[in-house]
């Protein structure tokens, strides 16, 4: 494993930025802003205690049953269950199946960790992390100490990004209800956020920008988007979206089905988006 690594953290307020870029078909870091996306607290309240029971999909999407239990089938997630802060791709780690804590703290996204709704450094925080991350082992818990006296505590998640060169650590911050997300095991997973105000105002083209944004941030090229989505469906007024996303790997182009799921991010919703096995 390199001394270094080369990453790069993709937070809600990348998202922010950089979504006309992406939108446009670019991924150089020169993105221009494309204002506040996705839903207020209160909308997000309210949305989250309107679902206490799984959705059902407005059509069929067969998915693996070692999927169960997971983010993927959970209800939608409430304002006390947490958010996702960053997301931070290891850019050719190679096949690595563990980081130390060392690395974890040092790792973008949780070195400069911000909390909900903070753009800017008005507190240095800490991370204290409490042992190494392993590739489907389950979250690390992290605790945030900041020089002026808050403290938050979160997890991060080794997880496959759609880069088979490069995986990536996705950090989640657990809510008052100190529920950890569970990810399917084996599964690369991405994280796209949708340039709409409400997931009910979800199209079928906001639907493909979701998915080449989450899976075109696997690769550390500037540039163009090396993804693309040909078709996508929104299900469940907006609860889950999937698609067909063309991206290369292994040395050639290939296309495949990734399913996304609405949850909690740092100012709204955003989706973790997962590769479906091929079967």
């Amino acid at each position: 494993m390199p001394t270094e690594l080369r990453t790069r953290a993709i937070s809600r307020g990348t998202f922010l930025r950089s979504g006309l870029a992406l939108a446009g078909g670019a991924l150089g870091a020169a993105a221009l802003g494309s204002g506040p996306l996705g839903a207020t607290d209160a909308e997000a309240a309210t949305s989250g205690a309107g679902a206490a029971a799984p959705a059902k999909a407005a059509s069929p999407v067969q998915l693996p049953t070692s999927w169960k239990g997971t983010a993927f089938t959970a209800p939608l997630p409430s304002t006390h269950d947490g958010y996702i802060a960053s997301w931070t791709a290891l850019y050719g780690a190679g096949p690595l199946t563990s980081l130390s804590a060392k690395k974890v703290a040092q790792a973008d996204g949780i070195s400069n960790f911000l909390p909900y709704g903070e753009y800017e450094q008005k507190e240095r925080f800490t991370p204290h992390v409490a042992g190494a991350v392993h590739l489907d082992g389950g979250p690390v818990r992290i605790r945030f100490v900041g020089n002026k006296g808050r403290k938050f505590t979160a997890e991060a998640h080794l997880v496959r990004s759609a880069d088979p060169k490069s995986p990536a650590l996705l950090l989640h911050v657990l809510g008052k209800s100190a529920t950890s997300l569970v990810l399917p095991k084996g599964s690369p997973i991405v994280w796209g956020t949708p340039p709409v105000t409400s997931l009910s105002k979800l199209k079928t083209a906001d639907a493909r920008e979701v998915l080449e944004q989450g899976v075109g941030f696997s690769f550390g090229e500037d540039g163009p988007n090396p993804a693309h989505s040909s078709r996508a469906t929104v299900l469940d007024g907006g609860r889950h979206i999937v698609g067909s996303v063309r991206f290369p790997a292994h040395g050639t182009r290939v296309t495949r089905r990734w399913f996304g799921t609405a949850v909690r991010a740092d100012g709204g919703w955003t989706y973790l988006v997962a590769e479906l096995p091929k079967s």
